[in-house]
């Protein structure tokens, strides 16, 4: 009993130097693949298009800064005139309680207009109905 427990005792050994090289070897390959990649990403960030390595952007001309804020004013003041807000005309007789039910009368007007066009004109001259 005393070999078996020898062997076992060295079979475990052996197995835990085993691990603890291909730990040591998964370390270095790591190791080595981070170092891979700051290189890469250093030579991106070197690379970027207009930024230098430490996050400064390049010197532009006070013209082309002048220009822009010219061109963004402009475009303010484009927006600002421009309205689609519609105006208030007031010989317009009013026959609507709000924008819906106005555009609600619109659609009736053009598909029953042609209908109701006497029973109107009878109603604003008062004479529909009987005395």
């Amino acid at each position: 009993m005393g070999e078996k427990s020898a062997n076992l005792i060295t079979g475990r050994k052996r197995k835990l130097f085993e691990l603890r090289l291909k730990m040591n070897g998964a370390r270095k390959a790591n190791q080595s693949a981070m170092v891979v990649e700051k290189k890469k990403t250093e030579v991106l960030a070197t690379e970027s298009r207009g930024m230098s390595k430490y996050g400064k952007a390049p010197k532009s001309s006070d013209d082309k800064i002048e220009r822009m804020v010219k061109e963004l004013k402009d475009r303010d003041e484009k927006r600002q005139s421009f309205s689609r807000r519609r105006r208030f005309h007031e010989e317009k007789d009013i026959d609507s309680i709000n924008d819906r039910n106005e555009h609600f009368n619109k659609k009736i007007e053009r598909a029953f207009g042609k209908y109701t066009l006497e029973i109107k004109n009878s109603l604003e001259r008062r004479t529909a109905l009987p005395d």
